[in-house]
């Protein structure tokens, strides 16, 4: 009689499973490095959107963005109100957070000046993993307010 053994049937769905479990873990952790990704893309987005509105003077505002841990807010005028109804909120995605703001003058804004969009509070803002804190991004802003990331 030919056919396969109970044993058999069991090694090979053993190995199955393994190959499932070890593909869907890799798949996981590529998604969440992509959500690093996307969402820093977003808020250097919101930076450069804020740095040029300044620029072109819109409504004869100062424009700024104003970072916490699980958001970015762009503001007009001098500074951050949260209950502005002009603040333009960018939630971040759950996997990812802002670990670390480190701007000069030690606040959470980065307000650009009118006719030459520098800023004052030039530094870095780091977007990491919620649970991989080792896998960042860095966002900086330098004193011209122009910003770029790694």
């Amino acid at each position: 009689m030919k056919g396969f053994t109970l044993l058999e049937i069991l090694l090979a769905l053993g190995i199955a499973a393994v190959v499932t479990v070890i593909s869907v873990t890799s798949l996981s952790n590529f998604n969440k490095g992509k959500a690093l990704g996307i969402e820093t893309e977003k808020v250097f987005s919101l930076l450069t959107k804020a740095r040029s509105l300044t620029l072109a003077a819109k409504d004869g505002l100062s424009y700024g963005v104003h970072f916490e841990e699980r958001k970015a807010v762009l503001f007009s005028g001098v500074s951050y109100s949260a209950n502005a109804s002009t603040n333009q909120i960018q939630l971040l995605n759950d996997e990812v957070k802002i670990s670390t703001i480190a701007l000069t003058g030690g606040g959470a804004e980065v307000l650009f000046k009118k006719l030459s969009g520098a800023t004052d509070q030039n530094g870095t803002i780091t977007l990491a993993l919620v649970r991989d804190a080792s896998k960042t991004k860095i966002i900086t802003v330098a004193g011209t307010g122009i910003a770029f990331s790694n």
